[in-house]
């Protein structure tokens, strides 16, 4: 099993969120940044390290909101969300690197995210983390 960090990064009420590629596992739906950990690597770091990666963007771990197993038929994962903030020197605004951008949280339910994100997503909507 893939242990996977995501970063569920909330800046003014938007969330982070890009979209997966053509040719990729999941091809065409919306996703957090995130991505497979190193073998020495918390999926915390994990999560960090890939929003940089993938977006440009420096952001700071706040809490974990939850580990989800699932089972796709490419191969089982194990995604560890952890809620993040932009670091402090970073304004909200800033514009993340192609194919991300900031999805207002009223928007969430509007895209279509892989199976094993619903959880987090209804998470979200519940509670109105920000």
């Amino acid at each position: 099993m893939k242990r996977i960090g995501v970063a569920i990064v909330e800046s003014a009420g938007c969330y982070l969120v890009g979209l997966r590629a053509p040719g990729t596992v999941l091809a065409g739906l919306s996703e957090f940044p995130g991505g497979k950990c190193e073998s020495d690597e918390t999926p915390q770091a994990c999560a960090v390290r890939e929003c940089l990666e993938e977006t440009g963007l420096a952001v700071i771990p706040q809490r974990q909101l939850g580990t989800v197993p699932w089972d796709y038929p490419h191969g089982s994962v194990e995604l560890h969300f952890w809620l993040c903030s932009l670091a402090q020197d970073l304004p909200p605004a800033l514009v993340p690197a192609a194919p991300f951008r900031w999805v207002p949280a009223s928007e969430l339910s509007t895209l279509t995210f892989p199976p094993a994100n619903q959880h987090i997503l209804q998470l979200l909507q519940q509670r109105g983390l920000q």
